[in-house]
């Protein structure tokens, strides 16, 4: 029980107290009257509620009408009025702790929904790099393959481009590139295709050393069925 409940508990309890005391001299004072019994129990269960009713009365009065008219008045003078406004800051406060909660609260969500999507950038990096090891296998040196693998995580992370090194790869066509290059963008995509051709350009030198940039973006899915590395829709598959 707060302050405020146990206050109006009190109060209740000296007005019922006070009722009661005064409906029993009503009682005495009708039986000195020469009054019956029965008409005396009357008399003092009249008064008992009579007395509330003039309590309930007067309390709606001071709390309706006096009291903020006594407030208003009060609040004119410095010095009441300082106090008034010393009184309303925890309030204020109170109202302002849902907003601070939150606050708090989108702070985590954000925090969250950050750590959701570096697992899936790592995850994403995980599989194309799975699927690079694969397809590479027999075709890079395990120097050159280790390096394809750090050029993959520059491209999947968008990285400085300037950190990409050129891989020397064997058997392989222009056209089994152009296919990896567009199974990575497709797998890694919403990117813009320009980036999988500048890619290729870098880290492949030898194969397409006489290709411009546009042209490998143009052709990465030509000849779906041919070559050694074939064009997939999904790597999740691998």
């Amino acid at each position: 029980m707060d302050d405020r409940k146990l206050e109006y508990a009190i109060l209740y309890i000296l007005s019922g107290c006070a009722a009661i005391c005064i409906a029993m001299l009503a009682r005495l004072s009708t039986l000195t009257l020469g009054f019956d019994n029965f008409s005396a129990n009357i008399v003092f269960l009249v008064a008992i509620a009579v007395a509330i009713v003039i309590f309930l009365s007067i309390q709606l009065t001071l709390k309706n009408l006096l009291f903020p008219w006594i407030g208003e008045r009060l609040s004119k003078i410095p010095y009441f009025r300082k106090k008034i406004e010393s009184r309303q800051v925890p309030m204020i406060a109170e109202e302002v702790h849902p907003d601070t909660q939150e606050q708090l609260s989108l702070e985590e969500i954000r925090n969250e929904q950050q750590r959701n999507r570096v697992k899936e950038q790592k995850d994403i990096l995980n599989i194309a790099i799975n699927y690079t090891r694969k397809s590479f296998a027999l075709y890079l040196s395990d120097e050159h393959l280790d390096v394809l693998c750090l050029n993959l995580r520059v491209y999947i992370n968008e990285l400085d481009t300037k950190e990409l090194k050129s891989v020397k790869v064997k058997e392989l066509t222009a056209i089994d590139l152009r296919h990896f290059g567009w199974n990575i963008w497709n797998y890694s995509k919403p990117r813009n295709q320009m980036d999988i051709a500048y890619f290729l350009k870098i880290v492949f030198p030898c194969i397409f050393k006489d290709a411009e940039v546009d042209s490998i973006k143009r052709h990465l899915k030509d000849d779906e069925l041919k070559g050694i590395i074939k064009i997939q829709e999904s790597l999740s598959e691998q």
